[in-house]
């Protein structure tokens, strides 16, 4: 799923350049002690390690969010403290029963498969079968409703483990859980049959991006004077 939305034009262009100038503002003493070449790198990179980080916290929040939502005790590290006792809490203020987390699904006919985070049913709202994905970025964007469509048309699912595979169930509503860093908001997406068509379409250009991949289609640019 990550890989096919990956077709999806990103604008990230300013976010990056930012990102660059701050690393350069920050580490400006110990960028002066490094050759130009070396230099140059860390700030055109700084951006990646941005990602990174932020990948492995939010990696490390879900984890421990899944635990939550299976209501196991957890030791919470002080560094995620805030975020993951703000889940705990959005747990029991909507009256979240989970049925499955991190949950793998597919889509035989279309061919491509995904990891859900949570299903369940969210008792303060009387919905009684949710999809909800997790976010802890620094905000959630609109193509989110284009990967929610892929999880809730999937065909399916195994909510334990390997040996339970079956039909996905129907989902009523879907949202999705953004985690800040001390509360979390439920912010409902609309996602519809004319939505996971726009995913499916996506999907093909993901397809054909692969494909010009390993076609090549390009040759060799013509010389002038064999043709002059």
């Amino acid at each position: 799923m990550t890989t096919i939305l990956n077709a999806l034009p990103k604008q990230l262009t300013k976010w990056a350049a930012e990102k660059g100038a701050d690393h350069a503002i920050n580490h400006w003493d110990e960028l002066a002690t490094l050759p130009l070449a070396e230099r140059h790198k860390r700030i055109m990179w700084a951006h990646r390690e941005d990602v990174t980080s932020k990948s492995v916290r939010g990696t490390r929040i879900h984890a421990l969010g899944d635990r939550l939502a299976h209501g196991e005790d957890v030791k919470v590290p002080d560094d995620l403290r805030g975020p993951v006792e703000a889940y705990a809490r959005f747990l029991d203020r909507w009256e979240i029963a989970t049925v499955a987390t991190e949950t793998p699904i597919a889509h035989a006919t279309y061919g491509y498969a995904g990891t859900a985070d949570l299903w369940g049913s969210v008792g303060r709202l009387g919905v009684a079968s949710a999809l909800i994905d997790l976010k802890s970025g620094k905000g959630v964007y609109d193509e989110v409703a284009l990967q929610l469509a892929g999880y809730r048309y999937a065909e399916l699912w195994q909510p334990d483990g390997p040996d339970s595979e079956r039909a996905l169930p129907a989902v009523e509503d879907v949202f999705v859980a953004h985690i800040g860093t001390d509360d979390v908001r439920l912010i409902p997406v609309e996602v519809t049959p004319e939505m996971f068509r726009g995913f499916l379409y996506v999907f093909e250009v993901h397809k054909l991006l692969e494909r010009l991949k390993d076609e090549r289609p390009l040759g060799d640019a013509f010389v002038w004077e064999d043709y002059s």
